[in-house]
This record gives structure tokens, sequence and C-alpha cells, in this order.
């Protein structure tokens, strides 16, 4: 018997956990956090979900798409005794994120991410203890460095598992997600999971510029291309440039470093830094990737702080690059005299602390500076208020400009026009019954069935 359970992600974004059993034997994929603001109105709580989904059966994996939050974010909770799988330049990135995080957790998480096993790209996983159950994993575009979706045949049934994906970012460019699908998916396959974030989020799409009430100004763009080429006219206007963009959305941030004027130098702390290079160190191997190589017009990183023995290591892996970057300490001199472009972030502990991206702030903005908020547009809003933004931003007018980091209604037509799927499940969004009523996706509203959290669904009489 084969059966697909999504334990949370049927009807919300975010929190997403799903598993797959053939004869009682079980795979999981993802084990995510609620999002911020969402946890109370979520209808199994994060700690409801970990008493749910390991109650003491045995699981032979959890399988993590991508290293956002609201899709890993719960495996301290997961038993030791369960391997757990994620793309290897994701684990280097938690690796620098993970004990950042913990700063103030009694349980760190570390020796769980050193245990994660990464995917072998464009090879089959088979585990020892899920017979009749093989993965793919496929490589996909998405606003989490390394993501992946899942193409998996399951006592003879052939499931594709999206994930979290897009096409419009840099690893979307060329048409790769097709090139891949096409290669490695076959036609008419039994059963498309897709993710459905933007359904909840569609509006008219203004064509150019404009200013809100409150005067900040709204730059629409789709693509992370037409991101950078926004940044770089954005940057040419004002001196200090104060750029909130979440520290491993690694596709905006190389676009706001490539698009950085040569004259301005391009400044981060470093923690970023060595995300930074994670990143450009992990994608040399992933294929061409220019985005991801050090920009020649900035080949030294500037660093906020003082040196340190930390440096050293960071140091070497830039020099081993294909086009080597450097590490460089940034100076109050250079600072005040040359301007800058800085991936600033908020401060969670704004009792315990002034940050250093606060003190820049408040010396520079109001000396011809803008800030730049390249994140989604719910957290300033009540809902989903995410109030250390707020109080960075304060009473600044700010510049947004940003672009999903999900894919858009066009981009799951063509999925599904491309896979050909008999049965269509939407996932991680809160429009799924209104999801065969989309006018793209008229063509296969026949095959659309969705699905209620927990329950499950017998895959041998798909």
């Amino acid at each position: 018997m084969a059966e697909l359970i999504i334990h949370r992600g049927t009807h919300q974004i975010g929190g997403c956990c799903t598993e797959l059993s053939v004869n009682g034997n079980r795979i999981l994929i993802d084990f995510g956090a609620s999002l911020p603001g969402s946890e109370g109105s979520a209808p199994l709580s994060d700690q409801k979900l970990a008493e749910k989904v390991f109650d003491g059966r045995p699981a032979a994996a959890v399988l993590f798409t991508h290293y956002h939050g609201d899709h890993y974010g719960l495996f301290k909770r997961i038993p030791k005794d369960v391997p757990l799988y994620i793309g290897g330049i994701a684990k280097e990135i938690l690796s620098v994120l993970v004990p950042y995080i913990d700063i103030d957790s009694e349980e760190k998480g570390m020796p769980r991410v050193k245990e994660m096993h990464p995917y072998r790209l464009k090879e089959w996983l088979e585990l020892e203890h899920a017979p009749g159950i093989r993965i793919l994993p496929l490589y996909v575009d998405h606003s989490a460095l390394d993501s992946y979706m899942f193409y998996i045949e399951a006592a003879g049934k052939r499931i594709l598992f999206t994930g979290d994906f897009r096409n419009h970012g840099i690893v979307g460019e060329k048409d790769r997600a097709w090139r891949t699908l096409r290669a490695y998916v076959p036609r008419n396959i039994d059963l498309l999971i897709t993710e459905g974030t933007m359904l909840s989020r569609i509006s008219t799409v203004r064509k150019g510029p404009w200013l809100d009430d409150k005067g900040d100004e709204h730059i629409p763009v789709r693509t992370e291309a037409e991101l950078g080429a926004q940044a770089r006219k954005l940057f040419l206007r004002s001196k200090y440039n104060f750029v909130l963009v979440s520290s491993t959305n690694l596709d905006s941030i190389m676009e706001f470093y490539h698009n950085t004027p040569p004259e301005l130098p391009f400044v981060c702390d470093l923690y970023q830094a060595r995300v930074i290079l994670n990143a450009m160190q992990g994608m040399e191997h992933r294929g061409s990737f220019p985005m991801y190589y050090t920009p020649r017009h900035h080949p030294v990183l500037r660093v906020l702080g003082e040196e340190s023995e930390k440096w050293d290591y960071w140091r070497k892996v830039g020099r081993r690059l294909r086009y080597p970057l450097k590490l460089q300490p940034v100076t109050e001199e250079e600072l005040e005299q040359s301007g800058f472009v800085l991936l600033a972030r908020k401060n969670s502990h704004p009792k315990d602390y002034t940050s250093p991206f606060e003190e820049l702030r408040d010396t520079y903005f109001d000396r011809d500076g803008q800030i730049i908020y390249s994140m989604w547009d719910g957290y300033l809003e009540p809902e989903h208020a995410d109030e250390a933004l707020l109080n960075y931003i304060g009473n600044r007018k700010v510049v947004r400009l940003h672009t999903s980091g999900h894919t858009y209604v066009e981009t799951i037509a063509k999925l599904i026009e491309t896979v050909q799927p008999k049965r269509i499940i939407p996932m991680h969004t809160e429009r799924a019954e209104e999801f065969s009523s989309i006018p793209e996706f008229a063509p296969w509203a026949d095959r659309v069935k969705v699905l209620t959290d927990g329950k499950p669904l017998n895959l041998d009489e798909l």
C-alpha cells in the first residue's frame, strides 16, 4: 500500500511537511517551522506537528528541499536516528546560518547540520529502510540557493514534488528548468505536487515606479536580472546605500554586488562575507553562472570590523576561487569619503546592543542616504509585521526593489504542460480551492485534487 500525507501545507504558505510511505516504510519531505505571525493561526502548531509526525514510528529519512526556515526549521526536533538530506551548498550555508540563529538557544543545531547528507546531483537516492521508494533530486531555481525538486518513483507511481521553485532567478536562466525536466522527468506522470505561493499574491503589476501614501518608492521588477539593472540606477543617485535583503537570498545579493558602481565599496560584515564565499565556492562546480563569479570591477569585498584569526580561513577560500576575491577591512574614512553599498541587517536585540548597521544608518542616512528594501512587503504590514525591520526603517522613506522567490502562474502552467500529470495537487498556498479556476490552468482543471492536512491519499487508487 502506498500513501501520501501532507501533514501541513495544503492550505497555508510555509511550515511544510509531507510524508510518502510504501507498505509502512516512510520518508518525509521538509519539516518546516510556521512563518512568523502565522503560528497562532496554523491548524497544527509546530509542537503538535512534531508530536504527530514523530510518534515513535520509524522514518527512513527527512529530505529538505532547501534551507528556508519554513521548510527545515524544525530539524532539531527530528529524532537523532533519522538521517537528514539536503543540498551540499545548502549544508555549507547552514553551517554559517545555524550558529548565528542559535546564539540564544540552549540546544545547538550544528551537530545535526554536520550529520546531514548532501544530495548527489541527478543521481538516484535509494534508502535502505524505504524499499519501493527512490528519489531523483533535481536542482532548481529559488531564492534559497541550492534548492531541489524531487522526481519520485514509489510503488509503480511517478511523482514530481516541486518544493519551492521559480524560473526568473540566476539558476533559471537559459531554460535550465525545462531542459532538466525534459531530460529526467517523463511525460504523463501520475502525480504533480506543486507549490502555489503566488496564487494568493496575484495583483495588477504597475509598469513604472510609483509612490505610496507614505512616500515610499516602489520599483516593480519580475526577474533577478531586472532587479540588478534597477539597483545600479539607484546606487548612482545616492552616496550611502543601505540594502535590506535576506542574508541567504544569494541571487539578489550577487545582483547587488555585480551592479555596484566601481567607485562605491561593496560592504558587509564577516557573517555575510562567509555566506557569500560559501555560495561562490559551491557554484563554481555547478556550471557557468557568471553572476556567482567575483565581479571584475570589485575584486575586493570590504568587511566591517577588525581583522582576527577568523578571517584567515575565509581569505584562503577567496584566494582559491576561479576569480580570486580579497577580503579587506573597510575604514571609517573610506566609508565617509567614498560612500558605500552596504548589506545591512535588522537588530533583533535592540535592548541589548546597538548594531554597526544602526550606527552607520544614524551617521549617514541624512547625508545623501537611501534604504533599499528587498524583501517581502508583508513583513512591513500588520499581519506579518517584523518589528526589528520596522525599527531599522523607522520613519525613513524606503525604495522597495524586490522580486519573488516563488514561481509565477504562467511558469506553473508551463510545468504542467511539460510533464502532463494525470493528477495535480496544489500546496504551499492559501488558495488551493481556487487553483482549478485560474484561467492559465483551465486546460487541466479536471486533474486538480485539493487535499486536507493530515488526510491520506491512497496512491494505489490514482
